[in-house]
């Protein structure tokens, strides 16, 4: 026989450190909601739950629980409410806050990309968590300090003292906006090209190419169709690199362009509350309701007599589960006793009295024969009644001959009568 051929492992897989995420759907989103939710999961790889599958009757709860074992940090649920706004809460597990945002418009990766011209990716660019770049925040705000501090947490820091630049393939841009008082959520990939050549030079970096129409080398490099950079190279995008860069012409110290493509997804949030817990507690800040202190102090009072009913109730459920438990196990006992009372006692039986009645109706002993398919039929119905389900066999009796003579025995048993088979003498 041919021998099973084993899998051998070929890499080993390390868990990156740094807060990881889950990213999944509260209740029913819709197609262009459950595309928009894979797009947020893919943006926050590799630091996140990418295959993870959310039930109906799976709970916030259910979530905290086992973020514990996976060393998940933060929840982001996607809802959408009955008006169609679609809604983003991000949570710190497991006490909170919750930041509570609305979607105000969003676009899907898919159509980004279509849209472009050159999809500039690289294969391994989600492999390494993107840098996060805050613009417009005011620190002087709570709320805007709370944000920060969340999305900040959400991702990996950087050292820059010793961070590589190789490592760094995307970038997530939150930018506040006060006119409008909403934040845009921005997707980029990196890429760097070396300045002060034409794109001449670039190309033969690149590729070299057909240069069979030329004479001289010269003539392709101050060809009139090659001009020089186009505006995305100028002196506010180049940067002068500390390290060696992935790409030809990216050399250290050395000048070059960063370049940012858009990868999607776009989103627009606009904050409406941020609660104290996960998903429940004192509400901190509300875009939409403004509270004096007493109705604060007030609110907090409420909160702190409904959590303690809460506790009392489940201290007397607990007792009461225990109470109709026992109760159960009374009621059980009495059951089975009752039963064993109830239960019919067996018949104190004597093979005599078959065998008197017969002598007596028929005027002769009876056969052996017909007397061992009694006693077999009675000892199988005692056995079925005990044991209903286990199936009763029956012996084959055995053929009389005419060798074989039975005497009645003066002697008996407790059971019936004893007979005794005696062969005839020659």
């Amino acid at each position: 026989m041919k021998q099973r051929r084993k899998k051998k492992r070929t890499h080993v897989v390390e868990d990156e450190e740094g807060p990881h995420t889950f990213v999944v759907n509260k209740g029913k989103l819709g197609k262009s909601g459950l595309s928009l939710m894979l797009d947020v999961r893919k943006c926050l790889e590799p630091l996140t739950a990418r295959n993870l599958k959310a039930r109906k009757y799976n709970k916030i709860k259910d979530y905290i629980h086992v973020s514990s074992q996976f060393g998940v940090s933060h929840l982001l649920l996607m809802s959408k409410s009955m008006l169609g706004y679609m809604n983003l809460r991000v949570c710190k597990v497991p006490r909170g806050p919750t930041l509570s945002f609305r979607i105000s418009s969003f676009l899907l990766l898919k159509d980004l990309v279509s849209s472009l011209k050159r999809v500039k990716t690289h294969q391994q660019s989600h492999e390494s968590a993107p840098l996060l770049i805050m613009n417009g925040f005011d620190e002087s705000l709570p709320h805007h300090k709370l944000i920060t501090t969340t999305f900040q947490n959400m991702l990996p820091a950087v050292n820059v003292k010793t961070v590589k630049l190789n490592s760094i393939k995307r970038c997530l841009l939150l930018n506040y906006t006060a006119d409008t008082d909403t934040i845009e959520l921005r997707h980029y990939n990196i890429a760097a090209t070396p300045v002060g050549v034409n794109k001449a030079v670039k190309k033969l970096l690149k590729k070299v190419p057909d240069l069979s129409r030329y004479s001289d080398i010269s003539e392709f490099l101050t060809n009139g169709y090659f001009s020089e950079s186009d505006g995305e190279d100028g002196p506010e995008n180049q940067v002068e690199l500390p390290q060696n860069l992935a790409g030809k012409g990216n050399m250290k110290s050395n000048r070059s362009a960063v370049r940012l493509t858009e990868l999607g997804p776009r989103l627009t949030l606009k904050l409406v509350k941020i609660q104290e817990g996960v998903g429940e507690g004192e509400v901190l800040y509300h875009s939409h309701v403004k509270k004096t202190a007493e109705e604060k102090k007030k609110l907090r009072v409420k909160i702190e007599k409904q959590k303690v009913l809460k506790e009392k109730r489940k201290k007397e459920q607990a007792k009461n589960v225990e109470r109709k438990k026992k109760e159960r196990e009374q009621e059980t006992s009495k059951k089975r006793k009752r039963e064993r009372a109830v239960r019919p006692e067996k018949d104190e039986y004597s093979d005599d009295d078959d065998v008197q009645y017969y002598k007596d109706e028929i005027g002769e002993m009876p056969d052996a024969e017909l007397l061992l398919r009694t006693k077999r039929t009675k000892r199988s119905e005692n056995f079925s009644k005990d044991n209903p389900k286990k199936k009763v066999k029956f012996a084959e009796p055995e053929p009389s001959t005419s060798k074989t003579k039975i005497e009645h025995s003066k002697s008996t048993n407790v059971k019936g009568i004893a007979f005794r088979r005696k062969k005839k003498s020659a």
